[in-house]
């Protein structure tokens, strides 16, 4: 597990992943960190990115079939889910084995 530093606020966890050294773990959270963190623009702004990310995706989850999300919605969406995946692949590529379940959680601070 990383420490948690004060840029940012916030603490990544690979959970669901037994099968990864302390080191191994260690290394892909630090590298899911700061993909995330380039792709979004720094680390104060990963945390406003996901809740932003997340209060879309309530707003929407009950728009009927005929309603889209605004553009503007639709780009905070692309935004997140954009810099997640990149940040997963930088997380993971490295260890060149199938990942299972492992997933990655951001904790606030």
């Amino acid at each position: 597990m990383n420490k948690p530093t004060d840029a940012g606020h916030y603490r990544i966890n690979l959970v669901e992943c037994p099968i990864l050294s302390p080191d191994e773990r260690a290394a892909a959270e630090l590298r899911f960190r700061m993909s995330l963190e380039f792709s979004l623009g720094g680390p104060d702004q990963v945390l406003p990115s996901l809740q932003a990310y997340m209060l879309v995706q309530s707003l929407n989850e009950d728009l009927p079939l005929d309603e889209q999300a605004s553009e503007a919605e639709e780009q905070v969406i692309a935004l997140w889910e954009n810099a997640e995946a990149e940040a997963i692949l930088a997380a993971f590529r490295p260890l060149n084995r199938d990942m299972g379940d492992a997933r990655f959680e951001i904790v606030p601070l």
